[in-house]
């Protein structure tokens, strides 16, 4: 039987070890010292048998071992008292990862262009304004609101390319610099027990205000030397079945899991094959959907293809504003499909990749704002962002039981792939559709008001708005029903079949919608026409590319710049027509017509032209819809033509024809006079006149 005596351990200065100190196996026949005394040892072993020890220790006396046992082979260096104030509060991260020390060297984007010059430009003047000591403040201020201006108009207005590129920029945020804002205490977790540490994944435990989760997230260098450590983001099989083995912990301890999601996809080497990548996907997605705990998952950056969903099977998917989630990149896309490199910013568009559209198709729920000009002017902002929607869709989960959880999730996914290939026809209502939705829309309204207990009280005052005579006491009495369906809208989610009166109402604004836009763009289509057919616009177009096809140039690169600059300034002429015809019919403001008319000449005389006529019409009725929300006037007399409407409906010899025309061409004049009031106070705000955008492609035109 092995003895359990101290072994010749020699401790310079120090006092002997207990036996209940040391390290000890009795299967191997080593014996050391406790973990928690950093010493100098000198190694020995000692047998089974009593028979031969002497000899086996005389053999083993001759060497010494200086054992280094990491980390405590010196103690600890002491934290100066600010951080170690910190490490006892609030904040406390056990990760080897550390905030750079160093500032990131600024990297501006393609499309920030225009910023850049301005910059340049101010720089100038405050050099030369140092070089002569003079006071330039009021030659720097309207450059500073020129950059304010401009730099607002780029980043509200991006393409889907270009937060595709903001998305993939070297300074973004990364996932465990989120985790040091967000997280009181975090404590790193590794491994995939299976032989491997993939550091492309990182887990951990943490806590925020008190509620402790399990994070997981895919992890990109800040720098050359770190981004080759985490293989760029792009995980091994070993990093799935990481997360897996963390989701699984999480799930047996009742830890809700946050995950983070920045890759450009999985790893495909072939080692990454041969270890089987495709089946640890695979396994991530089946075990996630049988998760009983709340799982949220937060796109960071890129979510690339399985690469990212093997950690995104959630019940909650938040995407920051300026990330993108695809099947395949733009870049892929663009040489599968179109075979050049040219196609990239078109298939971003197509793909549909970014937030908004993600949570239009009820793919991604929510949107995470970002600073403007993206996370990396501001991570710590961001990370504030990102903590307020965790917490916010955690309230939520956290009132669902397993069960519910898991068919949320089962249905989340399970409504995903209506795909919208092309262009999807409207749906077409025929006048007994309308009328029966109309009728089923009243009946579920009018069960609702019953069940609430409101019929009553709204039935005698439509009574009385039905017998009154007098405009002024329709007004008295529609103020009256106003207030009780104010009353009605808060308590209606209480009635029992408020599901299937809201559906029936969404399809009937839907109907209305669709049946004003086609109205409208038939009116668009009808004018853009009668500019694109003039005999003079076609002569002149035809006559660029006869002139281009004869000259023989293979890529815009070679055609003469006279040439380009004639065809420049035909777009222009073009450009300002067709925003003309936006603001003539007072649909937007100057500034915005002239943006608008820019997208349309580009589109002019191709295929797209009809989809960017469609684009217009949305952003018109959405800007309809919002100044109407805005002003309580327009809803009251909005209101008053339904009244009006529905009592034709019942008694046509009630209220004439020109009644209602004329309240129509009110609530018009009110919509006209609230859009002409909103540009006022968009050229107020703005240092630009409301009339120099039209000025400046006049002149442009007009060279």
């Amino acid at each position: 039987m092995a003895l359990i005596a101290q072994g010749p351990v020699s401790l310079a200065g120090k006092p002997a070890v207990g036996a209940s100190d040391l390290l000890r196996s009795s299967s191997s026949g080593f014996y050391g010292a406790s973990l928690n005394v950093p010493t100098q040892l000198r190694l020995g072993m000692r047998s089974k048998s009593s028979s031969g020890s002497r000899s086996r220790q005389g053999l083993v006396s001759s060497f010494n071992v200086r054992a280094a046992l990491w980390p405590f082979e010196k103690p600890e260096p002491e934290l100066p008292r600010d951080l170690e104030r910190k490490a006892r509060g609030r904040r406390v991260h056990y990760t080897k990862f550390r905030r750079l020390r160093e500032t990131q060297k600024p990297i501006r984007l393609a499309f920030e262009k225009p910023l850049i010059q301005i910059e340049k430009q101010i720089a100038l003047v405050k050099k030369l304004a140092e070089k002569y000591g003079v006071d330039a403040s009021e030659t720097i201020a309207p450059l500073m609101a020129r950059y304010q201006k401009v730099r607002m108009k780029t980043f509200l207005n991006l393409h889907p390319i270009d937060r595709l590129h903001i998305a993939r920029h070297p300074n973004r945020p990364t996932f465990l610099d989120h985790i040091l804002n967000i997280t009181d205490k975090f404590m790193e977790l590794h491994g995939d027990r299976a032989g491997y540490d993939d550091p492309a994944v990182v887990s951990g435990l943490g806590s925020i205000d008190g509620q402790t989760y399990m994070f997981i997230g895919q992890q990109k260098g800040r720098n050359t030397k770190e981004s080759i450590k985490r293989n760029f983001g792009m995980p091994t099989p070993h990093g799935y079945r990481k997360a897996l083995r963390m989701m699984r912990y999480a799930d047996h301890q009742g830890f809700p899991i946050v995950t983070f999601v920045d890759t450009p996809g999985a790893f495909a080497d072939l080692k990454s094959e041969y270890l089987g990548q495709a089946e640890a996907i695979a396994m991530n997605l089946r075990e996630m959907f049988g998760l009983k705990v709340p799982v949220i998952s937060v796109i960071l950056g890129e979510g690339g293809s399985g690469g990212a969903l093997a950690i995104a099977v959630c019940n909650k998917m938040l995407m920051l504003e300026n990330s993108v989630f695809f099947v395949a990149s733009p870049e892929a896309c663009a040489a599968i499909l179109w075979k050049s490199a040219k196609a990239i910013p078109k298939a971003a568009r197509k793909l549909r990749i970014t937030a908004r559209e993600l949570v239009k198709q009820e793919i991604a729920d929510e949107v995470i704002p970002e600073p403007l000009g993206g996370a990396h002017t501001d991570p710590a902002l961001t990370s504030q962002y990102i903590k307020k929607y965790i917490k916010k869709s955690m309230e939520e989960l956290s009132k669902m039981s397993p069960e519910e959880l898991l068919s949320q999730r089962y249905q989340k996914f399970r409504k995903m792939g209506n795909v919208d290939e092309g262009k999807t026809e409207k749906p077409v209502y025929t006048p007994q559709s309308i009328e029966q939705l109309k009728m089923d829309t009243d009946q579920e309204f009018s069960k609702a008001v019953k069940a609430i207990g409101f019929k009553g009280t709204l039935d005698s005052l439509r009574q009385e708005f039905k017998e009154s005579t007098s405009h002024v006491q329709r007004a008295v009495i529609l103020k009256k029903i106003e207030e009780v369906e104010h009353e009605i809208n808060q308590r209606l989610p209480d009635a029992p079949n408020y599901s299937t009166l809201k559906s029936k109402r969404d399809m009937l604004s839907d109907m209305y919608r669709t049946e004003k836009n086609a109205r409208l763009q038939q009116e668009l289509d009808k004018r853009f026409r009668e500019i694109l057919d003039d005999p003079q616009t076609q002569k002149v177009f035809n006559g660029f590319k006869t002139m281009i096809k004869k000259s023989g140039v293979k890529g815009p690169k070679e055609v003469d710049p006279k040439v380009k600059n004639l065809y420049f300034h035909a777009k222009m002429k073009l450009q300002y027509q067709l925003a003309m015809v936006l603001t003539s019919m007072g649909l937007m403001s100057n500034s915005v017509a002239v943006e608008k008319g820019k997208l349309l000449a580009k589109k002019a005389f191709s295929d797209e032209f009809e989809g960017a006529v469609d684009e217009v019409v949305d952003d018109i009725t959405k800007a309809t819809e919002e100044i109407i929300k805005k002003t309580p006037t327009l809803q009251r007399k909005i209101e008053l033509l339904n009244m009006e409407l529905m009592k034709v409906e019942k008694n046509p010899s009630s209220v004439s024809e020109k009644e209602i025309e004329a309240l129509e061409q009110d609530i018009n004049r009110s919509l006209t006079e609230a859009l002409t009031s909103q540009r006022r106070e968009e050229t107020s705000a703005s240092p630009e006149t409301e009339e120099e955008p039209m000025k400046k492609v006049l002149e442009e035109t007009s060279a």
